[in-house]
């Protein structure tokens, strides 16, 4: 059914081709904002960045996560849902990395409109057998993948010129994607 939602959703879209690039199938322009325009309480949008392909939405979730959001289009229908937060570094096992974001996704407030199917990527979570990161999830004729990566931010330095304290483990992000070519 998602996936008929999504099928449907680029349908369409399909005849917004844009018009400078014949080879874009949807024209970015017509991705809106996927979380809620009404957050609930402990919610905070922290920002809303359009490029010329994308849109991307940070989050600050109550819990201390934060979910970094992103939908892209052209040729391929595209969303990536990253999550970073207490007890994600860049050693968290794969079991781990399920059941944080099993606990996280339910809880994002999407837009009623959007194009990014959460229930879709829980489902595939649900159904998936990983083993080995990153990981496949079964999501129809889409390309959907749970994978862990070091965050790009880098640590503010210690004032402490203390040698003794180890360094803190690089933070994790919990990357959950989807590719659906058109």
């Amino acid at each position: 059914m998602h996936l008929l939602r999504a099928v449907w959703f680029v349908l369409l879209l399909a005849p917004v081709a844009h018009a400078a690039d014949e080879q874009c199938v949807v024209e970015p322009k017509v991705f809106k904002p996927q979380f809620a325009s009404k957050l609930p309480r402990g919610f905070k949008l922290v920002s809303t960045r359009r490029d010329t392909k994308l849109i991307t939405q940070v989050m600050k979730l109550p819990g201390g996560f934060e979910a970094k959001v992103t939908v892209a289009g052209c040729n391929n229908l595209t969303f990536t849902i990253g999550l970073k937060g207490p007890g994600l570094t860049t050693k968290t096992v794969g079991a781990e990395l399920v059941a944080i974001a099993r606990r996280i996704l339910p809880t994002l407030p999407m837009d009623k409109d959007s194009t990014v199917d959460v229930k879709l990527i829980s489902q595939a979570l649900e159904e998936a057998r990983i083993n080995v990161m990153p990981a496949q999830l079964p999501c129809g004729d889409a390309t959907c993948q749970l994978s862990l990566e070091g965050d790009d931010v880098k640590p503010p330095k210690s004032k402490s010129k203390k040698k003794d304290v180890p360094p803190a483990e690089p933070v994790g992000v919990l990357k959950l994607s989807y590719d659906l070519p058109l």
